[in-house]
Protein backbone atom coordinates (compact mmCIF):
# COMPACT_ATOMS: atom_id res chain seq x y z
CA UNK A 1 0.00 0.00 0.00
CA UNK A 2 1.07 3.59 -0.64
CA UNK A 3 1.88 5.69 2.39
CA UNK A 4 -1.47 6.55 3.93
CA UNK A 5 -1.54 10.30 3.19
CA UNK A 6 -0.23 9.88 -0.35
CA UNK A 7 -2.64 7.06 -1.04
CA UNK A 8 -5.57 9.04 0.32
CA UNK A 9 -4.63 12.08 -1.74
CA UNK A 10 -4.39 10.02 -4.93
CA UNK A 11 -7.87 8.67 -4.32
CA UNK A 12 -9.24 12.11 -3.37
CA UNK A 13 -7.94 13.57 -6.61
CA UNK A 14 -9.65 10.71 -8.45
CA UNK A 15 -12.86 11.61 -6.60
CA UNK A 16 -12.51 15.21 -7.83
CA UNK A 17 -12.12 14.07 -11.43
CA UNK A 18 -15.07 11.72 -11.09
CA UNK A 19 -17.26 14.44 -9.61
CA UNK A 20 -16.22 16.89 -12.34
CA UNK A 21 -17.22 14.36 -14.99
CA UNK A 22 -20.20 12.53 -13.47
CA UNK A 23 -21.27 14.50 -10.39
CA UNK A 24 -21.32 13.21 -6.81
CA UNK A 25 -23.81 10.54 -7.85
CA UNK A 26 -21.10 9.02 -10.04
CA UNK A 27 -18.73 8.44 -7.12
CA UNK A 28 -18.44 4.74 -6.34
CA UNK A 29 -15.60 2.49 -5.24
CA UNK A 30 -15.37 1.00 -8.71
CA UNK A 31 -15.43 4.36 -10.53
CA UNK A 32 -12.89 5.99 -8.22
CA UNK A 33 -10.59 2.95 -8.30
CA UNK A 34 -10.60 2.99 -12.11
CA UNK A 35 -9.95 6.73 -12.14
CA UNK A 36 -7.09 6.43 -9.65
CA UNK A 37 -5.59 3.37 -11.30
CA UNK A 38 -5.85 1.26 -8.14
CA UNK A 39 -7.95 -1.68 -7.00
CA UNK A 40 -11.26 -1.40 -5.24
CA UNK A 41 -9.60 -2.99 -2.23
CA UNK A 42 -7.09 -0.15 -2.09
CA UNK A 43 -9.89 2.41 -2.08
CA UNK A 44 -11.68 0.59 0.72
CA UNK A 45 -8.43 0.20 2.67
CA UNK A 46 -8.06 3.97 2.83
CA UNK A 47 -11.78 4.73 3.05
CA UNK A 48 -13.95 1.99 4.57
CA UNK A 49 -17.10 3.99 3.82
CA UNK A 50 -18.35 6.10 0.94
CA UNK A 51 -19.00 9.01 3.32
CA UNK A 52 -15.39 8.98 4.58
CA UNK A 53 -14.11 9.13 1.01
CA UNK A 54 -16.32 12.09 0.11
CA UNK A 55 -15.51 13.93 3.34
CA UNK A 56 -11.75 13.58 2.88
CA UNK A 57 -11.97 14.67 -0.77
CA UNK A 58 -14.01 17.75 0.11
CA UNK A 59 -11.78 18.63 3.07
CA UNK A 60 -8.63 18.28 0.98
CA UNK A 61 -10.12 20.52 -1.71
CA UNK A 62 -10.94 23.17 0.91
CA UNK A 63 -7.44 22.90 2.40
CA UNK A 64 -5.80 23.25 -1.00
CA UNK A 65 -7.89 26.29 -1.85
CA UNK A 66 -7.30 27.90 1.55
CA UNK A 67 -3.54 27.31 1.41
CA UNK A 68 -3.36 28.94 -2.01
CA UNK A 69 -5.05 32.06 -0.61
CA UNK A 70 -2.84 32.08 2.49
CA UNK A 71 0.29 31.94 0.32
CA UNK A 72 -0.71 34.95 -1.80
CA UNK A 73 1.35 38.13 -1.20
CA UNK A 74 -0.05 40.75 1.14
CA UNK A 75 2.46 43.52 0.51
CA UNK A 76 2.62 46.53 -1.74
CA UNK A 77 -0.40 48.63 -2.72
CA UNK A 78 -3.40 47.34 -0.77
CA UNK A 79 -5.88 47.76 -3.61
CA UNK A 80 -3.68 45.59 -5.82
CA UNK A 81 -3.10 42.64 -3.50
CA UNK A 82 -6.69 42.59 -2.25
CA UNK A 83 -7.87 42.59 -5.87
CA UNK A 84 -5.52 39.69 -6.63
CA UNK A 85 -7.03 37.66 -3.79
CA UNK A 86 -10.56 38.42 -4.97
CA UNK A 87 -9.62 37.27 -8.47
CA UNK A 88 -8.25 34.04 -7.00
CA UNK A 89 -11.71 33.37 -5.57
CA UNK A 90 -13.17 33.30 -9.09
CA UNK A 91 -13.09 30.37 -11.59
CA UNK A 92 -10.92 32.14 -14.17
CA UNK A 93 -8.66 29.28 -15.30
CA UNK A 94 -9.18 25.67 -16.36
CA UNK A 95 -8.00 24.37 -12.97
CA UNK A 96 -10.03 26.80 -10.86
CA UNK A 97 -13.07 26.28 -13.10
CA UNK A 98 -12.96 22.53 -12.44
CA UNK A 99 -12.24 23.13 -8.75
CA UNK A 100 -15.25 25.41 -8.42
CA UNK A 101 -17.54 22.95 -10.20
CA UNK A 102 -16.41 20.15 -7.89
CA UNK A 103 -16.80 22.31 -4.78
CA UNK A 104 -20.27 23.35 -5.91
CA UNK A 105 -21.23 19.70 -6.36
CA UNK A 106 -19.91 18.85 -2.88
CA UNK A 107 -21.78 21.71 -1.21
CA UNK A 108 -25.00 20.83 -3.04
CA UNK A 109 -24.65 17.26 -1.78
CA UNK A 110 -23.77 18.44 1.75
CA UNK A 111 -27.38 18.71 2.92
CA UNK A 112 -27.57 14.91 2.87
CA UNK A 113 -24.44 14.41 4.99
CA UNK A 114 -23.96 16.06 8.42
CA UNK A 115 -20.17 15.71 8.13
CA UNK A 116 -20.08 17.55 4.83
CA UNK A 117 -22.49 20.16 6.19
CA UNK A 118 -20.14 20.88 9.13
CA UNK A 119 -17.18 21.17 6.76
CA UNK A 120 -19.11 23.49 4.47
CA UNK A 121 -20.03 25.71 7.42
CA UNK A 122 -16.46 25.78 8.74
CA UNK A 123 -15.13 26.79 5.34
CA UNK A 124 -17.85 29.45 5.01
CA UNK A 125 -16.74 30.94 8.33
CA UNK A 126 -13.13 31.09 7.13
CA UNK A 127 -14.20 32.80 3.92
CA UNK A 128 -16.34 35.32 5.80
CA UNK A 129 -13.35 36.23 7.96
CA UNK A 130 -11.22 36.61 4.81
CA UNK A 131 -13.71 39.02 3.27
CA UNK A 132 -13.80 41.02 6.50
CA UNK A 133 -10.00 41.34 6.47
CA UNK A 134 -9.98 42.38 2.81
CA UNK A 135 -12.65 45.01 3.36
CA UNK A 136 -10.89 46.32 6.44
CA UNK A 137 -7.59 46.58 4.58
CA UNK A 138 -9.21 48.44 1.68
CA UNK A 139 -11.01 50.82 4.04
CA UNK A 140 -7.85 51.51 6.02
CA UNK A 141 -5.88 52.23 2.84
CA UNK A 142 -8.48 54.64 1.51
CA UNK A 143 -7.69 57.34 4.06
CA UNK A 144 -10.92 57.01 5.97
CA UNK A 145 -10.62 58.30 9.51
CA UNK A 146 -11.22 56.36 12.71
CA UNK A 147 -10.63 52.95 11.17
CA UNK A 148 -9.18 50.75 13.95
CA UNK A 149 -5.98 48.77 13.37
CA UNK A 150 -7.84 45.45 13.31
CA UNK A 151 -11.40 44.54 12.32
CA UNK A 152 -13.92 44.90 15.13
CA UNK A 153 -17.13 42.84 15.36
CA UNK A 154 -20.51 44.36 14.56
CA UNK A 155 -19.14 47.22 12.49
CA UNK A 156 -20.04 48.55 9.06
CA UNK A 157 -17.07 46.53 7.77
CA UNK A 158 -19.10 43.39 8.41
CA UNK A 159 -21.96 44.60 6.24
CA UNK A 160 -19.62 45.61 3.43
CA UNK A 161 -17.86 42.24 3.68
CA UNK A 162 -21.20 40.43 3.41
CA UNK A 163 -22.06 42.43 0.29
CA UNK A 164 -18.65 41.72 -1.24
CA UNK A 165 -19.00 38.00 -0.50
CA UNK A 166 -22.46 37.92 -2.08
CA UNK A 167 -21.11 39.65 -5.19
CA UNK A 168 -18.15 37.29 -5.52
CA UNK A 169 -20.36 34.24 -4.96
CA UNK A 170 -22.82 35.42 -7.60
CA UNK A 171 -20.06 36.34 -10.04
CA UNK A 172 -18.41 32.95 -9.54
CA UNK A 173 -21.67 31.19 -10.38
CA UNK A 174 -22.09 33.32 -13.48
CA UNK A 175 -18.53 32.66 -14.65
CA UNK A 176 -18.88 28.93 -13.97
CA UNK A 177 -21.50 28.77 -16.73
CA UNK A 178 -18.95 30.11 -19.22
CA UNK A 179 -15.94 28.37 -20.71
CA UNK A 180 -12.75 28.96 -18.70
CA UNK A 181 -11.40 31.19 -21.50
CA UNK A 182 -14.57 33.30 -21.51
CA UNK A 183 -14.52 33.52 -17.72
CA UNK A 184 -10.85 34.50 -17.72
CA UNK A 185 -11.54 37.29 -20.18
CA UNK A 186 -14.70 38.64 -18.56
CA UNK A 187 -14.19 38.02 -14.84
CA UNK A 188 -11.51 40.63 -14.08
CA UNK A 189 -13.40 43.40 -15.87
CA UNK A 190 -16.63 42.57 -14.04
CA UNK A 191 -14.82 42.55 -10.69
CA UNK A 192 -13.10 45.86 -11.46
CA UNK A 193 -16.44 47.39 -12.44
CA UNK A 194 -17.95 46.39 -9.10
CA UNK A 195 -14.96 47.68 -7.14
CA UNK A 196 -15.19 51.01 -8.95
CA UNK A 197 -18.89 51.29 -8.10
CA UNK A 198 -18.20 50.35 -4.48
CA UNK A 199 -15.42 52.95 -4.20
CA UNK A 200 -17.63 55.65 -5.71
CA UNK A 201 -20.45 54.75 -3.33
CA UNK A 202 -18.08 54.92 -0.35
CA UNK A 203 -16.98 58.40 -1.42
CA UNK A 204 -20.61 59.50 -1.56
CA UNK A 205 -21.58 57.76 1.70
CA UNK A 206 -18.47 57.68 3.93
CA UNK A 207 -20.21 55.98 6.87
CA UNK A 208 -16.91 54.56 8.12
CA UNK A 209 -15.41 57.98 8.65
CA UNK A 210 -18.02 58.74 11.31
CA UNK A 211 -17.02 55.89 13.60
CA UNK A 212 -15.60 56.65 16.98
Amino acid sequence: MERSRDGKRRIAEAVWRTVARDGVAGVSVRAVAAEAGVTGGTVQYHFPTHAQMLHFAMELLAEQFTQRLVNMPRSGPVLEWTRAILLELLPLSDERHREFQVWLAFTTHAHTDPGLTALKQRFATQLRELYQRLIHARHASSGRTNVPSSPAPDTADDQDAAVLQAVIDGLALQLADMTPSEAGAMGPSLLDHFLEIAAASADLHPHHSDRG
